[in-house]
């Protein structure tokens, strides 16, 4: 043992005399090997940090006192429930309801010693002269009884009646100090304290300031609410947060909730990200393995002489992973450092933000573990370079000369049958939708085309005869040095894949949201809702003429556009809620024989899921003469104004143009049944897939509709009988226009500006808001993600590339001199170095490109499998950015090689054979 650490104790100090030799080279690698460890220290560091501990926990829930917290657990019903320790509660529905809480009850299952505090939580919106908060938590309470809520209070740290404590980054955001006065839900409440906590609260206002709360209850005392305790209070349905249990929780066993996980979807998420990280370790071992081949070609005298002077192959294998053992050590903590410093300034930067992160950990156990991946990450990229530099020639090193060993055919033919099999592990997976097993086949398949690069570069070599000499001497020296250039190969392979996948990914992705996402107008056109709850048509008129005064006031020059809806005015009956509908036309209606399923082998019973998201005014028909649908600024708006203009009606399903080119318009009751009475008017079509636009109508047909809807009441009351006694007089109009909104155009709006109105449209009501189409997310711009995936492809490209190279150099130092010194000109050398890079990423990027297409359309076929959006996804190839990278990578990799490359060398001795 002692002889065994006295060889490690000897190579590790060779390894670290050869890394303060070669800074650049140790940099490089200490760099490439610190990623993947810093990345994982500022995971783990950013999930304990954003994750509440247990002290912040009960500080939020308890306070720096209360001994639990009480709440009903079904919401309105209260019965017998089951939790967790942490207060995460499962509700039976079939229960019966124990009625309202009595406090004496609590009282009674609690420790001796202990009593309840009643307290409220609501959610409402909170305003200043400043700003708006729309919806926030607080807690309606004698703060007194209960300290410590909001952490460290500046002022009153215990409001009474009109008097509220707000939590520092709320305070910040309204624009008020102690002393100012809000309106919390139209009642007019002063800030007397400022509380610096984290907590979701965003202030504890004084009892009986506001109504509506729900109810909670504080257990205040001093003995502790265990585990025995909750379960009583689960028993008589109340969810209890516990002091005691949170510091001690109860064994799993006796925790009824446990099983309430998912256990196979955590199972897949973790194969998944176990996947990931997996060829994230492979990609950066392919580039470490080519730094540390140099430094041995570089030392292969130093080694043949170890060797000579009795060192056995295991001494020069140990200090060539040595090397990788001494760079695993500093990039292991160099990583932890890092990823730590971006663990804290994630935390400082996120302070100021309305929802801060709860607690700032630096985990230790986590990291350590973390940074064993540095090590084993250094021995295994020198494994390789090690054992051949253990089995070199010593006669053949030590006079200078090469010695090649050929390469084994059996492990290109392993390797692309593991390709092979990783491809059909894919396609299977994508068949029954089985993410763990579609990774393990990305997996295999990319193990096996590293393998199989060696195959390539003996492929591609045979193309030697055909070219120049600059390609000439490139490609022969790639074929006759496959160990250095075939990891080069497969790294770049493997970057521009995964590089391949990813745009492809993004690009379908961005087609299923942009097929998902309804817009209801161009990007920057203003969008209004006005309160239409318990308003009639002049109320709304009334309002619509406030919030165009109030838009006109900050933006004089915007102008509005009334949105109008045909609603249903009255009922009649339980059934007698009218609306307006296009009928489809018959020859497209499913038959009445037949049922609707998506595999019907009748087109019309075919029923195709959907998914759509998007701004709308309500249910209804549109109500417009074209100015409104004029303004959208959609393609075709300005076609469909013109059409509603002549009393056409505009439509967005093709069905319902009938052949003859008229729209067929009835009314229908809340069971959909159509009245027998129609109203027809020529068509014209729109292709934009929101629901407002399935109907609009001009406002004379709105009026026929009105007859419409009469003759069905009187047909209704000939099947019926008498009429409801309830219902409509004769002659009272079942249908009203009523002004819903408006169109803001005629101004670029931004966010700045949406606050802002929204904070004087507040004062008219407080559900009257301002949005525009492009804050909804309607369009992605997805511009920014690919150019970094497309940077990150050409960095890790080009590093690998870099090493080939420099490996290359150094094999070939001899032979390019042999050039210079029989009257080569100074240019060959440029020329050839950059032949050399283009060898490597030329037949690596190509690879990769054809690789990751394959990949990217096994892919969309699992995600075609998806229940929710598959039915959309369709592979999208973005060629504009994959030919960038197709093209541009081996252009950069021939330029770096040209331009970094010394056009002379000094004519070197060559030594004797």
């Amino acid at each position: 043992m002692t002889a065994r650490l006295a060889r490690w104790r000897v190579a590790l100090r060779i390894a670290r005399r050869d890394a303060l030799r070669s800074k650049g080279r140790t940099a490089l690698v200490v760099l490439l090997m610190m990623l993947p460890v810093a990345a994982g220290a500022f995971v783990v560091g950013g999930i304990r940090t954003s994750t509440p501990t247990t002290e912040t926990r009960i500080s939020w829930q308890m306070g720096s006192s209360a001994q639990a917290r009480l709440s009903v657990g079904c919401g309105d019903v209260r019965a017998p429930i089951e939790q967790d320790p942490l207060g995460t509660a499962g509700c039976d529905s079939s229960a019966a309801d124990l009625g309202a809480v009595d406090p004496g009850d609590l009282a009674s299952l609690l420790p001796r010693g202990d009593d309840v505090t009643p307290a409220g939580r609501v959610g409402l919106p909170i305003r200043s002269g400043r700003a708006l908060v729309r919806s926030a938590e607080f807690l309606v309470l004698d703060a007194a009884s209960v300290p410590g809520l909001l952490g460290e209070v500046e002022g009153n740290a215990g409001p009474g009646p009109g008097q509220i404590v707000l939590r520092r980054q709320i305070a910040d955001r309204l624009g008020v100090g102690i002393g100012d006065r809000v309106e919390l839900d139209s009642v007019e409440v002063e800030v007397v304290g400022i509380g610096d906590s984290s907590s979701p609260v965003a202030g504890l206002v004084g009892a009986s300031t506001v109504g509506g709360s729900e109810p909670i209850w504080f257990v205040v005392g001093d003995a502790p609410v265990t585990w025995g305790d909750v379960q009583n209070l689960n028993a008589i349905g109340m969810v209890v947060t516990s002091r005691a249990v949170y510091e001690d929780p109860p064994p799993p066993e006796q925790v009824p909730a446990a099983s309430y996980g998912d256990s196979g979807d955590t199972a897949r998420v973790v194969g998944v990200i176990a996947a990931v990280v997996a060829l994230g370790l492979l990609e950066i071992v392919l580039l470490v393995g080519p730094a540390f081949a140099v430094g041995a070609k570089r030392n292969a005298r130093m080694l043949a002489l170890v060797a000579a002077s009795g060192g056995a192959p295991g001494d020069v294998r140990r200090i060539v992973l040595a090397s990788g053992l001494v760079a695993g050590v500093i990039a292991g903590v160099v990583g932890l450092a890092v990823g730590s410093a971006g663990t804290v300034v994630w935390f400082l930067t996120r302070q100021g933000s309305t929802y801060p992160l709860p607690n700032l950990v630096i985990p230790v156990l986590e990291p350590a573990g973390i940074a064993a991946i540095a090590l084993l990450l250094g021995l295994a990229a020198a494994w390789f370079p090690a054992r051949s530099a253990a089995s070199a020639d010593v006669v053949m090193a030590l006079a200078g000369r090469r010695g090649d060993v050929p390469a084994r055919r059996r492990v290109a033919w392993t390797g692309l049958s593991l390709a092979g099999a990783g491809v059909a592990m894919g396609v299977v997976a994508a068949t029954v939708s089985e993410p763990v097993l579609l990774a393990a086949g990305v997996i295999v398949m990319e193990i096996g085309l590293v393998m199989a690069a060696g195959m390539l570069v003996e492929l591609v070599g045979r193309l030697a005869p055909m070219m120049r000499l600059p390609a000439r001497f490139a490609l022969r020296d790639a074929r006759r040095h496959r160990s250095r250039t075939a990891p080069a190969v497969a790294a770049v392979l493997a970057a521009v894949a995964a590089a391949t996948v990813g745009l492809v990914w993004i690009a379908s992705d961005a087609r299923v949201q942009e097929a998902i996402w309804r817009p209801v107008a161009a990007d920057q056109v203003g969008l209004v809702s006005l309160s239409t709850w318990d308003q009639d048509a002049e109320g709304l008129v009334e309002q619509y003429d406030r919030v165009e005064r109030a838009i006109g006031g900050v933006l004089p020059q915007a102008r509005m556009v009334p949105v109008r809806l045909l609603e249903s005015t009255t009922h009649t009956g339980p059934n007698s809620s009218w609306s307006a509908a296009a009928l489809p036309d018959p020859a497209t209606v499913c038959p009445e024989d037949q049922e609707y399923s998506e595999d019907a082998a009748d087109e019309r019973c075919r029923v195709v899921p959907s998914a759509s998201a998007g701004f709308t005014w309500g249910s209804g028909a549109l109500v417009d003469d074209g100015s409104m649908v004029g303004a959208l600024g959609l393609d075709g708006a300005a076609a469909a104004a013109d059409a509603l203009s002549r009393g056409e009606v505009v439509v967005n399903d093709p069905e319902a143009i009938w052949p003859d080119g008229r729209v067929h318009i009835t009314v229908m009751d809340d069971d959909y049944q159509p009245a027998t009475a129609e109203v027809t008017a020529r068509g014209h079509l729109v292709e934009w897939a929101s629901q407002v636009y399935d109907l609009v109508v001009p406002p004379a047909l709105a009026e026929d509709l009105e007859g419409a809807a009469q003759v069905a009441l009187a047909d209704r009351g000939e099947r019926a009988g008498d009429a409801d006694p309830g219902g409509t007089d004769a002659g009272d109009p079942l249908f009203g226009i009523r002004t819903v909104g408006a169109v803001v155009t005629g101004v670029d709006l931004d966010q700045a500006d949406v606050d802002s109105l929204n904070r004087d449209l507040s004062d008219i009501d407080a559900n009257v808001r301002l949005t525009y189409e492009g804050e909804m997310g309607g369009k992605r711009s997805d511009a920014d993600l690919a150019a970094i995936i497309v940077g990150a492809a050409l960095v890790v490209a080009l590093l690998a590339t870099g090493l080939s190279v420099g490996l290359a150099v150094t094999d070939s130092r001899a032979d390019l001199a042999t050039l210079s010194a029989v009257g080569a000109s100074p240019r060959v050398r440029r020329r050839i170095t950059s032949a050399q890079a283009g060898v490597v990423a030329i037949v690596g990027t190509l690879a990769g490109v054809s690789t990751g297409l394959l990949l990217a359309f096994v892919i969309g076929r699992w995600q075609q499998t998806d229940r929710f959006t598959g039915y959309l996804w369709e592979t999208i190839v973005p060629w504009p950015h994959v030919g960038a990278l197709a093209i541009g990578l081996p252009l950069l990799a021939v330029a770096g090689g040209w331009l970094l490359s010394r056009s002379r060398l000094p004519v070197r001795r060559r030594l004797a054979q």
